[in-house]
């Protein structure tokens, strides 16, 4: 692709630093699906259950033995009034349970391996509200079979293939492919109480997904609240046109979305674009990574004079931060419950991310392997529920509004505001920022990810592009 070098699709300022592109290095080896784009969405009605006064709906599910280590699943998605409880009762695996109110669609499902004995569990949804509904949609169960499952199992990398599969459960039900080999008993919902049954409670929107052609759930009235689909974009509105519109088949009609949704839904986003990327990467592209991230670390230590560790031990008398959060924790990773076996197996996580400019300080989560390596860099309103954000606020003490806002450290970002003659001239010019690889500069990559943090503030106008690209400029001319 030749660059346009008045702007084309990068920032003001930005071609004058970063004109040249490393040539593509990784290719998926999967296409997208003939019949959609991705950016197709249907809008049925669903039926459901209006209450009136104290009672419950109950789905029960009944797993009869299987072999050991097959692949099972369940899940459903359900809209639910603001006074309803959904629990999961008799279930003694991982699950993902995200409830959100009335109009919002929420998701309860896992993947699991079999004991090789019988299961059963019940769904369990009650109030004691005078009046409250619940709608259900898509409510399925059984063998799980799916050739990325496969493919996954049979890397010749175990630990790889650990990563792969080992956090399945948080992609049910979006990942639940059943095989019609085993029959699994799902109760119709048993009522308690007074109920009637309404033929057009609820709407529920779907999008297509442009790698497996599937319409699935998304929350189009809280795009924030995650079923099928992660976001695109982070920003306040959404400005790529194939992201951030999508097409009413049955109406002709289109939606415009404030943040947007990937084409991908998360299943074939994990197995068809990231799994199959990642192996790819480069030498190269794995020390950029890395470079950058430590060039974010030290320019945050350096804004706040002293690294996190440093400054935990002032504040607590030389206690580690390690030590601090492993026993706040519990020795428990925060997502799973797992007792994690010494402190050296936590992995301490950015609570909210670096890529957000946030440092690692007391606030940092006790995790696993696995749920650290899947929450990424991402804020902890995209990973966890409402019910972990109201925990984990708790545990950390950063406060739960914080903890729902995806928003960057403004602070930091005001202490970088106030400093840029010494980070141009100083800290850009630093060696190891200096050191080009593939035709790209460590300094020019920590501009991008800084401009990218910058352009997720509220109220922050400072273009760090074309303030960098007018120092170089100047600095060629020299």
């Amino acid at each position: 692709m030749s660059v346009n070098r008045d702007g084309g699709g990068k920032r003001a300022g930005k071609t004058e630093w970063a004109d040249r592109r490393r040539p593509v290095t990784r290719r998926s080896g999967f296409k997208v699906h003939a019949d959609t784009t991705g950016g197709e969405l249907d809008q049925p009605h669903v039926g459901g259950w209006r209450f009136r006064g104290t009672g419950s709906l109950r789905i029960r599910f009944a797993f009869p033995a299987t072999e050991l280590g097959t692949r099972l699943g369940w899940g459903l998605w359900f809209t639910m009034s603001e006074d309803v409880e959904v629990s999961v009762d008799g279930f003694d695996h991982r699950l993902t349970l995200k409830q959100f109110a009335t109009p919002d669609w929420g998701k309860a499902g896992s993947i699991w391996h079999s004991t090789g004995k019988p299961e059963q569990f019940e769904v369990v949804f009650e109030s004691s509200a005078s009046e409250w509904e619940v709608a259900l949609y898509d409510v399925s169960a059984g063998v799980v079979v799916h050739e990325f499952y496969d493919h996954a199992a049979a890397d010749p990398d175990p630990k790889r293939a650990k990563r792969l599969l080992g956090n399945m459960y948080d992609f049910a039900p979006e990942a639940l492919f059943i095989s019609p080999d085993v029959h699994v008993e799902v109760s119709d919902p048993v009522i308690e109480g007074s109920a009637s049954w309404i033929d057009d409670l609820a709407g529920i929107t779907l999008k297509s997904c442009n790698r497996c052609g599937r319409f699935l759930p998304i929350n189009a009235t809280n795009e924030r609240n995650h079923l099928s689909f992660t976001n695109h974009c982070n920003k306040k509105i959404c400005t790529h046109s194939t992201f951030g519109r999508l097409r009413d088949v049955a109406r002709g009609e289109e939606l415009r979305l404030t943040h947007g949704f990937q084409l991908e839904c998360r299943f074939c986003k994990k197995f068809t674009v990231n799994s199959a990327h990642n192996p790819q990467r480069t030498a190269s592209q794995m020390k950029e990574d890395a470079a950058r991230r430590r060039a974010l670390e030290v320019l945050l230590e350096a804004l706040y004079e002293g690294s996190p560790n440093l400054l935990h031990r002032k504040r607590f008398a030389g206690r580690e931060l390690a030590e601090s959060v492993w026993k706040r924790f519990g020795g428990q990773c925060f997502k799973c419950g797992t007792q994690l076996a010494t402190q050296r197996d936590m992995h301490l996580d950015h609570t909210r991310p670096l890529a957000l400019l946030w440092q690692l300080d007391e606030t940092a989560t006790c995790l696993c392997a696995t749920d650290n390596s899947a929450k990424r860099d991402r804020p902890p309103s995209d990973f966890y529920d409402e019910n972990e954000l109201a925990r984990l606020s708790k545990i950390t003490g950063v406060r739960l509004d914080e903890l729902k806002d995806p928003s960057p450290n403004v602070e930091a970002i005001e202490l970088l505001a106030g400093r840029l003659d010494w980070f141009f001239d100083q800290f850009l010019q630093r060696p190891e920022l200096q050191i080009e690889r593939d035709g790209k500069l460590p300094a020019d990559l920590l501009v991008n990810a800084l401009q990218k943090a910058i352009d997720r503030a509220s109220g922050i106008t400072l273009n760090l592009d074309a303030l960098y690209a007018q120092r170089v400029s100047e600095s060629r001319k020299i």
